[in-house]
């Protein structure tokens, strides 16, 4: 447990911390490259921990005491007097085009980040599973499109597909746009089959809950019914089962793999239950009760054993090869998260996919310990996310800014003290909103 909360709060305050000084590093370098003096860059707010400055630099670097954001401060005559000979290098001075510029290098930084970090997990590799068809759920939109359990599905949309996730945003982006996928694949049997799915014709507002596959009703092959891991304390341990033991019946009814021992244990909460296993080439019978977990007001019986791997495939590009992907890959991550957003707000999805704080560190403990492939992609995400949220023409943030300009633009003025004051506080509001939202969504996953 300790663990798991170190890898949490550890994994969230590197991610908060890298993505931040990305972001105000985007702000600060193209200030100054446009000739704006940068008087303070801090990563972290409230009291100053560490402070340095490097000579023939007028720019004061700053460590604070609260690691959950940052800030460039820059010459302004509106923060301060400024010297008669500094005026030129105030940030109020400078021509609309310059101070867009240095607003939008902030989010263009978390772009350019993701694009770096997906480019380099890319090159470096990271491992997935074999893109076979374990399980097919029954009236699904995946099953009434053909596809058959022990399917290897070999192309979408023409891409060809080396591992299961490897397309997730791709089809997700397709899917809200309300396209049709083709999928190729190849069953048991040999032989291929072309398989269509029209999401103009499937419901979409759990959208994006959960991948995309999972949504149509598609479950990868599944791992085998071994004890990989035993929770403690739980009917699993108490009854002495142990790592490599093959489970092969519960209550004499066979077990074929991991999924259906997960479904046969899940329909019998709270109930005495035989099971069958190989321990080397001995077969026992162990005896044991299973508790109950109650999920969306049903109860599901669990015995306390954790999901054994799968078996890795690894994905892999070349040096060149990895950048379109890389650009692919976070250009639907851009756009899916562009349209969750704008289905949220127009109630056409639900906010429960909202996160906030809570859910980010989980995450992030959770990739941290998966490797650090995993984690990469998710400060990519984050990275993107980070990105679109300042874009946003709300008051406080990057967007709130350039929302500002383009009034100067169209009046020749800036907008009024009073006009951008009440902006502030309506952008304050809006925020507190869709942060109390994001820790509720937090709340609720902790239960």
């Amino acid at each position: 447990m300790m663990s798991s909360l170190a890898y949490s709060v550890g994994g969230f305050l590197a991610a908060i911390v890298i993505l931040v000084a990305v972001h105000e590093y985007g702000h600060f370098q193209v200030a100054r490259k446009l000739g704006v003096k940068v008087l303070k860059f801090s990563i972290g707010f409230g009291k100053a921990i560490f402070t340095w400055r490097r000579t023939h630099d007028p720019t004061e670097y700053s460590i604070g005491l609260i690691p959950l954001g940052g800030y460039v401060k820059m010459l302004d005559e509106r923060e301060g007097v400024v010297a008669a000979d500094e005026r030129d290098m105030a940030f109020n001075r400078q021509s609309l085009g310059v101070r867009s510029a240095i607003v939008v290098a902030g989010p263009a930084y978390n772009f350019l980040f993701a694009i770096v970090a997906i480019w380099l997990v890319f090159v470096a590799g990271s491992d997935d599973i074999a893109p076979i068809v374990g399980a097919v759920a029954e009236h699904s939109v995946a099953q009434q499109a053909g596809f058959q359990p022990g399917d290897r599905i070999t192309r979408v949309d023409g891409r060809a597909v080396s591992t299961w996730g490897q397309h997730q945003f791709y089809m997700l982006h397709q899917a809200m746009k309300g396209n049709t996928i083709g999928f190729e694949v190849v069953g048991d049997a040999g032989g291929a089959r072309n398989l269509r799915i029209d999401f103009s014709e499937v419901e979409q507002y759990a959208l994006g809950a959960q991948p995309l596959t999972s949504y149509i009703g598609l479950f990868p092959s599944a791992p085998p019914a071994a004890v990989y891991r035993v929770v403690e304390q739980s009917p699993a341990a108490a009854a002495g089962l142990q790592p490599g033991d093959k489970i092969v019946a519960l209550d004499g009814i066979a077990v074929r793999d991991w999924n259906d021992l997960v479904a046969q244990v899940a329909r019998q909460p709270n109930q005495p239950l035989a099971v069958t296993i190989l321990r080397g080439a001995q077969q026992q019978e162990i005896a044991l009760i299973t508790t109950a977990v109650r999920v969306d007001g049903k109860e599901y019986g669990r015995i306390g054993l954790y999901r054994p791997p799968l078996e890795n495939v690894r994905l892999r590009y070349g040096v060149f090869a990895a950048l379109p992907a890389a650009l692919d890959y976070n250009w639907r991550m851009s756009m899916v998260t562009l349209r969750s957003l704008g289905r949220m707000l127009s109630a056409r999805m639900t906010t429960d996919n909202l996160s906030g704080p809570i859910t980010i560190a989980r995450l992030a403990g959770h990739t941290a310990a998966s490797g650090y492939a995993d984690f990469i992609k998710f400060l990519a995400i984050i990275s993107i996310s980070l990105g679109l949220l300042n874009l946003l023409p709300i008051p406080l943030l990057d967007g709130g800014h350039l929302l500002y300009f383009a009034i100067e633009a169209l009046r020749g003025r800036p907008p009024s003290e009073k006009f951008m004051l009440r902006g502030q506080q309506i952008g304050v509001v809006l925020l507190i909103l869709l942060m109390s939202m994001a820790f509720y969504n937090d709340i609720m996953r902790l239960f």
